[in-house]
């Protein structure tokens, strides 16, 4: 299993759970699974859903110059959209 942590807006390797979100590849199953962090919002959220989609699409050059994830089906986190995302700014008069 490989991690990628979406963090300024890119996936990158690493180990380090401060992303917004974590890309887990599984070779043994084909898949991908997206986690956002709670803080994550839903501009970023949109974000790394795109790039996984596209990483699973074509795959992922890691650092040791192997090609993970073409090919691969994504599952992600239920998107569930937060209360404090839905509120309402403000109201025009």
């Amino acid at each position: 299993m490989v991690r990628l942590v979406f963090k300024n807006r890119s996936f990158t390797e690493g180990r380090e759970e401060a992303g917004d979100a974590v890309l887990i590849l599984d070779e043994a199953t084909q898949s991908g699974k997206l986690e956002y962090s709670p803080d994550a919002g839903l501009i970023l959220r949109r974000t790394a859903r795109r790039q996984a989609e596209s990483i699973c699409r074509s795959g992922f050059q890691l650092a040791t110059g192997k090609r993970i994830g073409a090919g691969f089906t994504l599952t992600e986190d239920e998107d569930k959209i937060d209360d404090r995302l839905l509120q309402e700014g403000h109201k025009y008069r």
